[in-house]
């Protein structure tokens, strides 16, 4: 009687590890009727032979008949295992590969289910399939307010949540009800609840950056066209009084026609910018950057002797591959800011040099300087460490953001050293041309 002994041994195992409920949901299996039925059957028949050495009754199951629906089960859950385990390498290759954090919890706000980037954002959470439900499971009272709406009500809840930091960092989280909605009533919720929630977790930590840029920006061009706008409307109004001598209508209009001026070099530099920022593909050819430097310091010489700053170019042939018109105004901009920042007696140097498979364009001044705090932030749109010098000089607040955006469409960046009260040095560093290319010039 020892093949009862074993046949009924894995019977009771077998068929109580399908049958069971908590195995079948954890596992996410679902066992045949005929199956179940013949395991509940094994089970049966255990339970009549029990440990006895003595014969099975009459219409007891017959050894080779057990054996055999023990075979079709084992095979069965074999495969299902298989399956079972496919999936779940494929949900979890997905789950992996997704940029949002995922989340999937029971009804009781219990953690079942979770990606790399969701247990990075809340390392505390792990998935818990049994203990009492978790009232406060993020600790925040705005996302755990909609988790419980999503669960209690089956409705999909989107709230944004802003984490101080350092660094401070944006997430829109949307919980997603998992049945529920019109579902009639069963032991897994009651109607007009959900079982589950997805939770989905987006950082648009870059996005709400971007957003606040172009707050900042529209305010900004605002702010740069409304101070211009209202001395054109002053004098224009002075104007039209009577009794005004020709001088002094010389002077008003004079104004007018200075603050327009204003205007239109902040909407060229406006224009050139946004050409910049644009993705686009435009012809190249071999620049000299010597001969780029010569060109803007013999534009800028009577605005450098009417500041009385010493103007000069040093330096050897440094060839690179752009767009001529480009550079020539991201020179000019270095130039023109380090004469407008430099008192009388100064100098200011533009050194062309060719390092390596580098070439530089340095501009040297012997002007006001930088402070240190303001260095991080001086390729800003807009952004002045004296706008009172600037305005006085006719700056738009833009030159900067023009010259650094020049230098990384070319390949290259801008290096700045400055002590306050010493001078600055701003140095353009492009990709050198090659020696071919630049002979061709």
């Amino acid at each position: 009687m020892n093949g009862w002994w074993g046949v009924g041994l894995a019977a009771v195992s077998l068929g109580a590890f399908v049958a069971g409920d908590a195995v079948g949901l954890r596992r996410g299996l679902r066992v045949p009727g005929t199956l179940r039925e013949a395991a509940e059957k094994l089970i049966r028949q255990a339970t009549e032979v029990g440990f006895s050495t003595s014969a099975p009754r009459a219409g007891a199951m017959r050894p080779e008949d057990a054996a055999l629906d023990v075979e079709r089960l084992r095979f069965w859950w074999d495969e299902e295992w298989r399956r079972s385990e496919e999936e779940r390498r494929r949900l979890s290759a997905v789950l992996s590969g997704l940029t949002e954090g995922i989340l999937l919890v029971d009804r009781y706000a219990r953690v079942l289910l979770s990606n790399d980037v969701a247990a990075a954002l809340w390392p505390r959470l792990r998935p818990l399939v049994r203990g009492p439900m978790q009232l406060e499971l993020f600790g925040d009272p705005t996302l755990d307010a909609a988790l419980s709406e999503a669960l209690w009500r089956a409705e999909a809840r989107q709230v944004d949540i802003d984490r101080p930091g350092p660094p401070r960092r944006f997430f829109r989280v949307r919980v997603l009800p998992v049945g529920g909605a019109g579902r009639a009533e069963s032991k897994a919720a009651p109607a007009g609840e959900a079982t589950g929630a997805l939770i989905v977790v987006q950082d648009v930590t870059e996005h709400h950056g971007v957003e606040q840029v172009r707050r900042d920006f529209v305010a900004n061009v605002s702010h740069e066209l409304q101070t211009p706008l209202t001395s054109v409307r002053g004098y224009a109004e002075t104007l039209r009084e009577s009794g005004l001598s020709p001088d002094e209508r010389r002077c008003f209009t004079g104004r007018i026609l200075q603050e327009a001026d204003r205007m239109a070099a902040l909407v060229r530099d406006l224009l050139a910018l946004a050409q910049l920022e644009s993705p686009r593909w435009a012809a190249t050819e071999p620049v000299h950057l010597e001969r780029i430097a010569r060109e803007v310091a013999a534009s800028l010489s009577p605005f450098a002797a009417e500041r009385s700053v010493a103007l000069s170019v040093e330096g050897g042939v440094a060839v690179v591959s752009g767009r001529a018109d480009e550079l020539r105004r991201a020179v000019d901009n270095l130039v023109r800011n380090a004469l407008a920042y430099t008192a009388a007696g100064g100098r200011v140097v533009i050194r062309v040099q060719r390092r390596g498979d580098q070439a530089t364009v340095a501009v040297e001044d012997t002007g006001v300087g930088i402070p240190p705090e303001a260095l991080p932030r001086i390729f800003e749109r807009f952004y002045r460490v004296d706008r009172g010098r600037s305005r006085e000089t006719g700056g738009t607040g833009l030159g900067l953001a023009i010259v650094k955006h020049t230098a990384e469409n070319h390949g290259g960046h801008v290096e700045v050293e400055s002590e306050p009260g010493k001078g600055s040095r701003f140095t353009l560093v492009l990709p050198a041309a090659h020696p071919a290319a630049a002979g061709t010039a």
